[in-house]
């Protein structure tokens, strides 16, 4: 039970901290959402550009600013814990709560967070560079807390899982 108090612990930690990073670098670049962006093509200044004041994106735009990426971020933090924890190779299934019967799978933790980076592109909510960042950003915290937080008072306390 403790190590398992441990790992949601960290997993916790390092989701609230990334989200806070998240939330601080949004409000800092301000950037705009594809929504935005395409629809005012032609007045951003840019020659190379062209509207299209109808397109939109498959999700409903948020709103608050576009860099970076909330979900990248916070995946990339749990995915870096649960990978250190787990091992990278290990296979992994997601059910889906929006569609019962449906899951995912996937050889690695990598290979889920590649997916959920495109999602947020593919949906037209997120340019690519604010999810690649936002995982960036959530890896970065995730190995700062699992090399500052909680750590082990002996070797006794390591978990056997871990790597």
């Amino acid at each position: 039970m403790s190590r398992t108090s441990r790992l949601l612990a960290l997993v916790n930690l390092a989701l609230a901290d990334s989200a806070i990073g998240c939330w601080e670098a949004k409000y800092t670049y301000n950037f705009w959402r594809p929504v935005t962006a395409i629809q005012l093509g032609s007045a951003d200044g840019n020659d190379a550009t062209a509207g299209d004041p109808t397109w939109a994106p498959l999700l409903v735009t948020p709103g608050f600013p576009e860099y970076p990426s909330g979900h990248s971020c916070v995946s990339g933090a749990a995915g870096r814990i649960l990978s250190h924890y787990f091992g990278e190779d290990t296979p992994v299934t997601v059910g889906s709560n929006a569609m019962p019967g449906v899951t995912r799978q996937f050889q690695g933790l990598t290979a889920a967070l590649e997916e959920v980076k495109s999602a947020r592109v593919f949906a037209g909510i997120h340019f690519r560079p604010a999810c690649n960042d936002g995982q960036v950003l959530g890896i970065g915290v995730a190995d700062y807390i699992l090399t500052h937080s909680l750590l082990p008072v002996d070797d006794n306390d390591n978990e056997e899982g871990e790597q």
